[in-house]
């Protein structure tokens, strides 16, 4: 619906004009529409935080693991596969980058199953909160799978494509800056944030400085 409507006001009725908005710059435009998808999908994934119950992740976290561990390697790998045997001249590197951008639940697009009349009537509880913590987990944690195949794409190559390193150099980065710097501080960071933002709301909620009718526009704010 969301794509319909999105086609139909800019290209049939022109009653959005994006490019006019972005003074007419592809590449303005291009930046606002990343950093508003990147607006919606953090308010979606706080929201998903919100919606599980508390300490949900240290009694399911073996599910989880299975989920987020063995369950998005086989996807990662299924859809690489898929990609490379129907696209041809594409190299298995590139593949590997295309699967796994596809490999991680949008948490988006899995609320749509998990909510409202259908999900309450036909999707059990259970698996409707596992449904999304792993939505909202796997997208951090596709961010190995994406960056190992570019580091190779970029390092290792193929048809003498890729930068001087190796294989080596392409590790380097992928343990370094992907792992150390771009998932784990962003846990310790997130971590940190949100245990700040709790103690804050708490504490406002017995001075009666807010009312819960505002706890979702907190969850927006926060995200």
């Amino acid at each position: 619906i969301s794509l319909l409507a999105g086609i139909t006001f800019t290209h049939g009725t022109r009653f959005f004009k994006p490019l006019e908005y972005a003074l007419g710059s592809e590449q303005n435009l291009s930046t606002i529409t990343l950093y508003f998808t990147r607006l919606v999908l953090g308010v979606q994934l706080v929201l998903a935080g919100v919606q599980l119950p508390s300490k949900y992740l240290q009694y399911e976290w073996k599910s989880l693991s299975l989920l987020l561990g063995p369950g998005m390697t086989a996807m990662w790998v299924s859809s690489a596969l898929l990609i490379w045997a129907m696209v041809p001249n594409l190299s298995f590197l590139h593949a590997l980058a295309v699967g796994a951008c596809v490999t991680p639940t949008d948490p988006v697009l899995s609320n749509s199953i998990v909510k409202g009349k259908f999900a309450d009537k036909h999707i059990p509880k259970d698996l409707q909160k596992i449904i999304i913590g792993e939505s909202g987990a796997n997208d951090g944690l596709g961010y190995p799978f994406l960056f190992l195949a570019l580091y190779l794409i970029k390092y290792v190559g193929s048809d003498g494509a890729g930068q001087p390193g190796g294989a080596s150099k392409a590790m380097g980065y992928w343990f370094g800056e992907t792992w150390g710097y771009t998932i784990l501080l962003s846990v310790v960071y997130g971590a940190a944030v949100g245990w700040i933002a709790k103690d804050l709301l708490h504490w406002a909620e017995q001075k009666k400085f807010v009312d819960r009718e505002s706890f979702l526009v907190f969850a927006i704010t926060l995200a």
